[in-house]
């Protein structure tokens, strides 16, 4: 698979298969996520790999307090326009996919990194400016696009971060580290008609602004 066929094909998955990923094609992600770049070369990512027992423990905690806060149920935030119709597109479009799974719910199985066997926490130091962040979500990119190329799933996951205090206990992390993103990995289900889905994209011309003179 080429370059331009990884950024054009990747999709996120939402529904995983339970085989483990081995170590060492997990560390072929990190590698990739590695080479990003970053201002000065100062590469401020740290990669910290979740899986077997300790992911379950994670998850499970998650879940559990996701449901003793919101019943159940997530309050999606709100956007400035055109964000909010964009989001609210969004979710129409993935519910009839998600209906097709009996019992399936996008909150709680975000929480539960939609099943996947391998969570990869992105944080940095607390130190670090916001706007090193971006060098966060360049190596993220990078880790995505190798994992598809592999034939492997991913979905960045945001929203476990509303109980960053959560994964800071049952990790044991310092109060000095910023976690930034998970990202979900493992081989894709197709039993999952969630899977099926793949995000629209409006006109380039709507995103772009040519300064020649």
């Amino acid at each position: 698979m080429d370059l331009a066929e990884a950024i054009y094909s990747r999709k996120c998955t939402r529904g995983f298969k339970p085989e483990p990923v081995p170590k060492k094609t997990l560390m072929r992600l990190l590698g990739a996520a590695h080479q990003a770049p970053s201002a000065r070369n100062i590469q401020p990512w740290q990669f910290i790999v979740v899986t077997g027992p300790a992911r379950e423990r994670l998850a499970q905690k998650l879940v559990n307090r996701h449901q003793q806060e919101a019943q159940g149920k997530l309050g999606w935030p709100e956007f400035p326009a055109p964000f909010q119709a964009r989001s609210q597109r969004f979710g129409q479009e993935l519910a009839p996919f998600g209906q097709q799974t009996p019992g399936f719910d996008l909150a709680t199985s975000s929480f539960n990194f939609h099943g996947a066997p391998a969570v990869i926490l992105l944080t940095m130091d607390q130190q670090l400016p916001p706007a090193r962040l971006i060098d966060l979500g360049m190596a993220a990119q990078n880790l995505v696009l190798k994992a598809h190329a592999l034939g492997l799933g991913t979905c960045p996951i945001g929203m476990v971060l509303k109980y960053d205090e959560v994964i800071r206990e049952e990790l044991r992390l310092p109060e000095s580290v910023n976690i930034v993103l998970s990202i979900a990995v493992g081989v894709p289900d197709p039993a999952f008609p969630i899977n099926q889905y793949k995000s629209w994209r409006d006109d380039l011309a709507e995103f772009m602004t040519w300064i020649e003179n």
